[in-house]
Order: structure tokens, then sequence, then C-alpha cells
């Protein structure tokens, strides 16, 4: 009995190794003012218990859109007037406004995790106050070893017009990371400063600036694609992403787990052993 249990905990944890997921991508879907736009979810037929979708904005944290538990949907009073969700669950947008803008996810039940995550792009075709924004990410993969430092770049030039002076406030910079163990969640560089050049041009002339997202100490958790993107004058734009692989050493994982496997069956072995040992005790 405790060999077939040491075979069934040694073989749970090597499928757990072996059957890990691959990184989601990202989906853009871009969208005018004023347009209708759907957002797909996939659920699984199988299990439409409890389904949710959430919205996360710029900046903030994510907020619930619509819950819908056993049959019964309830929307968020910011959502309840132009979204609306149908058969599959999929999410509508009426008359589509800048402030419907974030990257959107859906989740199916508690336990079954996050399908992939959608952001949601408001163009205004009217406003033309950026002649040009690149963002440009290198390489796009790299590779690290657990516990490594990493650091991931993007490059981005942007160009003004007499009209961006318009603008309110500072571009932003956004990291988006697409991977297994999360949705697509936003970081956001804190400083928003990077190293940049002809920063004390004239307005007109185009400027380069490289926004650095540092990462130490990484993990199997922080494999994903990140995403670099610039948020300026009502407009964001995307990078080409950053594949971050950080692979496992498999070896050393399986030894650990034989390790505790091994432990628990001692200490069961233990507990059997005291157990046997009182009951000759009492008469």
């Amino acid at each position: 009995m405790l060999a077939r249990l040491f075979a069934m905990i040694l073989l749970r944890e090597a499928l757990q190794i072996e059957t890990q997921e691959e990184p989601r991508l990202i989906n853009v879907k871009n969208a005018e003012l004023g347009n209708t736009v759907s957002l797909d979810c996939a659920v699984s037929p199988h299990d439409r218990e409890k389904l949710y979708w959430y919205k996360q904005s710029l900046g903030y944290v994510p907020q619930t859109v619509v819950a819908e538990i056993y049959g019964k949907r309830r929307f968020n009073p910011p959502f309840h007037s132009r979204f609306k969700v149908g058969g599959d669950f999929n999410l509508t947008i009426r008359n589509v406004t800048k402030e419907d803008e974030g990257n959107y996810f859906c989740q199916q039940g508690v336990l079954l995790g996050w399908n992939k995550g959608t952001f949601l792009s408001v163009k205004d075709p009217d406003d033309q106050r950026f002649v040009s924004q690149t963002v440009v990410q290198q390489p796009v993969s790299a590779s690290a070893q657990l516990g490594d430092p990493v650091a991931l770049q993007c490059s981005i030039t942007s160009q003004r017009t007499d009209h961006s002076n318009q603008c309110q406030g500072e571009p932003s910079v956004y990291w988006f990371r697409s991977g297994p163990s999360h949705p697509a969640a936003i970081y956001m560089n804190g400083n928003r400063s990077g190293e940049c050049q002809n920063s004390s041009g004239p307005p007109s002339a185009p400027q380069s600036c490289v926004y650095t997202l540092p990462k130490n100490n990484v993990d199997s958790s922080d494999a994903g694609t990140y995403y670099c993107a610039l948020a300026a004058c009502g407009e964001v734009v995307f990078g080409n992403g950053t594949k971050l692989d950080i692979p496992d050493n498999f070896l050393v994982i399986l030894v650990h787990r034989i390790l505790l496997a091994c432990f628990l069956v001692v200490i069961l072995i233990l507990i059997l052993i005291i157990h046997y040992s009182t009951r000759k005790l009492i008469p």
C-alpha cells in the first residue's frame, strides 16, 4: 500500500511538471468612437455555473463588469447600460467611448483560471496629435535560469505636431504580461522615465527613449510574453513583445519532490508505529 501511495505521488508530481500551459498572447482589438465591439470569452459548455467578465484600465486594478452565478446575471452599475453578454458569454459594448479602453478578460469558475485577455484600443478618427509613435522591443525572446535577474527593454520613438501641445500630462509606459500563471496583468513603469535622446530639441523633433522593466530572482511563474505599451495623447501603441523563457530544471525539481514524498512516507510510517504501540499499551 505504501509503495502504491509513493508511486502515485511521484506520478502526480511528474505530470504537474510536464503539463505546464504555454503562455497566452495578448489579443488587441481596435475600435473607433461610437462603434459596437464584441469580445469573445470561449467558455466551456460543460461548466457554466460561475462566469465573470473583468476590465482593467491602464494604471488601475481590475473591476468586475458582469457576473453570472447559477444562471443569475448581474452587471456592475458603471457597465449596466451599454454592456451586454450573449449565450456564449461573449461581451458586447455599444457606442464605445474612450473610457471603455482597457484590458478585458473573462473567467469560468473559481479554480479554472482566466481565459485569454483582449485589450480594447479606442481611437478618435479626428484626433491627429501624433505624427508617429513607434514601440520596439528587443530581443524578441530571452531565456533566464531560476533566480537570475532579468531586465526587459523597449525603445519608444515619438514625434509630436503642434497640436500635441493640447495633450494633458506626460506619456506613460506600461508593461503587459501574458503567461500561464496570471491573466494579462499590467505593470506600470513607476518613474516613467528612461534614457532619452533629443529631449532638449524642438517640440517637432523625434524623441527616442529606452524604458526598462527589471525583474530580480525570477522563477517559473515569471515566464510569459511581456508587451511594452505607450499611452499618450489618447493613443495606445504596443510593442511586438518579448517572450521570456525560464526553463525548469526537471531533475532538481523531481529530486526535490521525491525527497518530499519520502518525508511524507516516513511521517506516515511513524504515525502508524505510534498508533500500534499505543494500542498495545492499552489493556
